[in-house]
């Protein structure tokens, strides 16, 4: 924690003590950012209330104060916000805006307001505008899943379909890859809702449900921009699906995001919104499926053995049926050492972690005690090669997909957090909360 951050902490709770509800705001909204927090959490509870900022995926608390200042914090944004009813507190309310940290830093702030039990209850999901879109490069995708990626973002048209529940970082990947095919001979027009980060060289649209503006209605407009590329920010009903298919039909590329677990049950979900096998095979160009789990901290890490844990067998069984010559490469190319490869599968050499610093034995000072710091994504790529798409027109089972995939080729997410394990930004523990591992 820097000192900067410490003293914004204790101005906090100065303005806390002397009911300044602009000083709270202000200084919270500054150390949300410089903590690199993505929410913010005014909560109130049966004798107090609180205020929690969500780190690296974790809720963690930052303060607690007296009730009675909660409805005037809660007032206070729906006033400087313009866009909710101060008066109205039995309905849940939207607002979006715009603001400016004590360190020149500017956020945008998604909120909305819930009504409990004991008072409304405040959530602001924050916008960082001084951070830069990621490259692709940046995102963890490696080696065949990397290849993968850019061999499909060249195509001229088609549909990349990304998979994820919530909290998995999926904006950030669709608008890394919409950068990769970004040339001045391309139109590019973006269908979202909401509008998360406005970016300067997009053509973004929010959608108005309540002006009959939807997903589903979009082609007669769209079609009159001249677009290249386009982005459907989710395909949620058959109308949305058959527009996105349509439009890929017609010469375009299509980017688009839709809820399922993994890569292969997209089949299951598509053709359960009522397509068509044919239609599947001639629009759809790869689907990528993504977590984002929280790596060990790099300071207080340190390596054990878990040799007789249940879930090495269960590493040891994601590779049984892969193509050897393929692991190989692919071990390779992923620099992933033999001495790295024989500490895991042999020893069962992990890293995790102390929560201490290792010079002084105090309380970690890079990840304040809470064993991670940062997060990386870990992928799965499934293109729509011509062995799947033959067996797609032969009405074949997902699982028979995706048992015919990992046998031959495919980084599925159990493999891929494997090799970051190896590599040792992981920890066996942290991936088995966001992979489903079927073994268990």
């Amino acid at each position: 924690m820097t000192i900067e951050v410490s003293t914004f902490k204790e101005r906090l709770w100065q303005a806390v003590l002397q009911s300044d509800v602009v000083k709270i705001f202000d200084n919270l909204l500054t150390i949300a950012v410089e903590e690199w927090a993505s929410d913010i959490h005014i909560e109130p509870l049966e004798n107090y209330s609180r205020i929690r900022i969500r780190i690296d995926w974790v809720l963690q608390e930052l303060i607690q104060y007296p009730r009675h200042l909660h409805e005037s914090i809660i007032s206070k944004f729906k006033i400087e916000s313009g866009q909710m009813r101060p008066d109205e507190k039995r309905l849940p309310q939207d607002a979006r805006v715009s603001n400016v940290t004590q360190t020149n830093k500017e956020i945008d702030l998604r909120a909305n307001t819930l009504p409990t039990v004991w008072w409304e209850k405040l959530v602001m999901r924050i916008v960082d505008k001084s951070k830069d879109i990621p490259p692709l490069s940046e995102l963890g995708i490696e080696w065949s899943n990397k290849d993968i990626i850019e061999t499909y973002l060249k195509y001229p048209n088609g549909i990349i379909l990304n998979t994820w529940p919530t909290w998995s970082g999926k904006t950030t990947t669709l608008y890394a890859c919409l950068s990769e095919v970004n040339i001045p001979e391309v139109n590019i027009i973006t269908y979202e809702d909401p509008v998360e980060n406005k970016v300067s060289w997009l053509n973004q649209a929010q959608i108005r449900t309540d002006i009959w503006f939807t997903f589903a209605s979009w082609l007669r407009w769209w079609l009159r921009q001249d677009p290249d590329i386009l982005m459907v920010w989710e395909i949620r009903d058959k109308e949305t699906l058959d527009m996105a298919m349509e439009s890929a039909m017609t010469w375009h590329l299509v980017f688009s995001t839709v809820h399922t677990n993994s890569a292969v049950e997209t089949i299951t979900r598509v053709l359960n919104l009522w397509a068509k096998p044919y239609m599947m095979v001639g629009t759809f160009n790869l689907v990528i499926a993504q977590r984002l789990c929280r790596m060990n901290c790099k300071r207080c890490k340190t390596r054990i053995s878990v040799k007789w844990d249940k879930r090495i067998e269960y590493v040891k069984e994601s590779f049984r049926n892969f193509d050897k010559d393929a692991l190989k490469k692919e071990v390779i190319s992923r620099w992933i050492s033999q001495q790295q490869w024989n500490d895991f599968m042999n020893e069962g050499y992990v890293y995790a972690w102390t929560w201490k610093d290792p010079e002084t034995g105090d309380v970690c000072p890079v990840c304040g005690g809470s064993w991670y710091k940062w997060r990386l994504w870990i992928f799965e790529m499934m293109p729509y090669t011509d062995e799947i798409k033959s067996m797609l027109l032969e009405w074949k089972q997902a699982f028979e997909v995706e048992k015919a995939a990992l046998k031959s080729w495919m980084i599925n997410l159990e493999r891929d957090w494997v090799f970051k394990i190896m590599k040792w930004f992981l920890s066996l523990d942290q991936v088995f909360k966001f992979v489903k591992a079927k073994n268990f």
